[in-house]
């Protein structure tokens, strides 16, 4: 057989390859075209009907996710409750019209639930102690018992509050450490705070000797109190002999002033009470022990 007629046989199959491929495609085309055309006749009303509720659902949750950022704007919480609850509202619509949606359009939707019924279970395995400081730094910010720059004590730790976290919570001490709480913490045990109220007592206790004159240092403290406008209720103020103690007698006061003057106002008194009663006479009595030697004679 020549060269000529080899390469034609060689053309000839190609060619024939080609169009057996061309064809095969075409088939196939054709194929999915109708697939597609008997599922659309078929499903079609049911994925009009899906994309209609996504639409719609878009839209529902959009509007509860602004009405509950104009509620809690209204109720003053704080911003960042305001921008994580009305996210969660607006997912949790989403999901629910997401699943709406494929159910409709024909897609069983039981194995996504399982699925992530499942990973859910084994987030919250995994993150059981997260989860508790989560939820709980939600109820703060719900429930706002404190907020950054109040003054607070917690489990014995007293300082100001920087900021609120997810998880933990931010409070500088007086020597300007910082301490994380976790809010589980904070939720479960008993919280001080000394800026919650506008105004704020001062307890105050001043001893004196049993020989001085009781009704000379009540006047002489009633007087300082009266001299500093800073307190609120200098003319009803609580003040009296509180007990007698073992070396003093005790007498308690209790000035009213703006939180914001409490430790200057206690520590202005705490000084002018000592030169007072230093130039009035009157002693501060310090904590004494009488000790008795006794004295044994040797017999010999």
């Amino acid at each position: 057989m020549s060269l000529a007629a080899n390469t034609a046989d060689t053309a000839q199959t190609a060619a024939s390859a080609v169009k057996a491929d061309v064809q095969n495609q075409v088939t196939q085309s054709v194929s999915a075209l109708d697939q597609l055309k008997e599922f659309l006749l078929n499903h079609g009303p049911d994925v009009i009907y899906a994309i209609i509720i996504f639409i719609v659902g878009r839209y529902i949750a959009k509007g509860f996710k602004n009405v509950a950022i104009r509620m809690m704007t209204h109720a003053n919480y704080d911003h960042t409750v305001i921008t994580f609850v009305s996210q969660m509202i607006y997912y949790a619509i989403m999901a629910l019209v997401i699943l709406s949606a494929l159910n409709k359009a024909g897609i069983p939707t039981n194995s996504f639930l399982a699925a992530f019924g499942a990973f859910g279970l084994a987030v919250g395995l995994a993150l059981q102690s997260n989860l508790s400081n989560f939820a709980s730094g939600l109820l703060i910010l719900i429930f706002k018992p404190f907020k950054a720059g109040d003054w607070v004590s917690i489990g014995g730790v007293e300082g100001s509050i920087k900021g609120i976290q997810m998880l933990n919570t931010a409070v500088i001490t007086k020597d300007n450490k910082t301490v994380f709480i976790p809010n589980s913490i904070i939720t479960s045990n008993q919280v001080i705070n000394s800026s919650y109220q506008d105004e704020r007592y001062i307890s105050f206790l001043f001893d004196i000797g049993y020989d001085n004159d009781h009704h000379k240092a009540i006047a002489i403290l009633k007087d300082i109190f009266h001299s500093d406008k800073r307190i609120l209720n200098a003319d009803t103020m609580e003040i009296g002999i509180k007990e007698f103690a073992d070396n003093s007698v005790r007498i308690a006061a209790f000035p009213k002033v703006a939180n914001a003057d409490y430790l200057p106002v206690f520590y202005d008194t705490m000084s002018r009470v000592k030169d007072a009663f230093d130039e009035a006479g009157i002693d501060i009595p310090f904590p004494q022990r009488v000790v008795y030697v006794r004295e044994e004679k040797n017999e010999d």
